[in-house]
Order: structure tokens, then sequence, then C-alpha cells
């Protein structure tokens, strides 16, 4: 599938809107739960194609190292930190821990699964 396809970005904004509230994913894994590994940087295309009123909940998505990536929209980056903070994840010295808030794509599976899903 390539990634500057529609089917590519509707399954992305699929696996990113089950990232539930105060958790976070990296692009890369939400690349491997599409079965798209080493796509990080087409996931993080496909999210800045959202429209700014979107519900998909795109400020959950971060670098591996629990940064925000700064590309994109001036402003996006305080927006994206506002956002996660308003959902208690917490930030030190301008990262999140992924050991206590990052779930792995292994988590995308469980959900598609219990949801009926197996396209995840």
């Amino acid at each position: 599938m390539r990634a500057t396809s529609p089917g590519f970005r509707e399954r992305v904004y699929a696996v990113v809107s089950t990232i539930p509230a105060g958790r976070v994913m990296g692009y890369g894994h939400v690349a491997s739960a599409l079965g798209t590994a080493g796509m990080a940087r087409q996931v993080g295309w496909a999210l800045a194609a959202l429209p700014s009123d979107t519900e998909v909940p795109w400020q959950r998505v971060l670098r591996s190292s629990g940064q925000i990536a700064a590309q994109g929209a001036p402003g996006r980056s305080v927006l994206q930190r506002a956002l996660l903070e308003a959902e208690g994840v917490t930030f030190v010295r301008d990262r999140v821990d992924m050991t206590v808030f990052g779930l792995a794509p292994e988590w995308v599976l469980t959900v598609a699964l219990e949801s009926g899903d197996s396209k995840a």
C-alpha cells in the first residue's frame, strides 16, 4: 500500500483513534501496527494532512524518544503539548516517558481483535 494513498491515511487515522487519552505511541509504532514498519515518516505526513477540526487524536503520536516533532504548522507543537498535558501526560525536559505513557504496536492489534476488526 502506498503511503500517500487515501487508504493508508485512513488506516493511520483508525490506529491513532484507538490510542486512549493519557497514552501515546511513536510514529514508528503506528507504522508497525499497520504492518508497514519503516514508514514512520509517512505516518507523520498522514497526520499532518488532517484538518484542524479533526477528531483524530493526532497529539498522541510522538517521536520514539518521547519528544514532540516540531515540524508542521506554527504553534502546533505548543498545542500538542498542551493537549497531552490536559490528558495527564507529563513531560520531563521536553520528553514523555514512553515506558510510562507509551503503547506498543501489539496493543492496537489487541484492541482490533476485541472489536472484531482484524484489519487494524
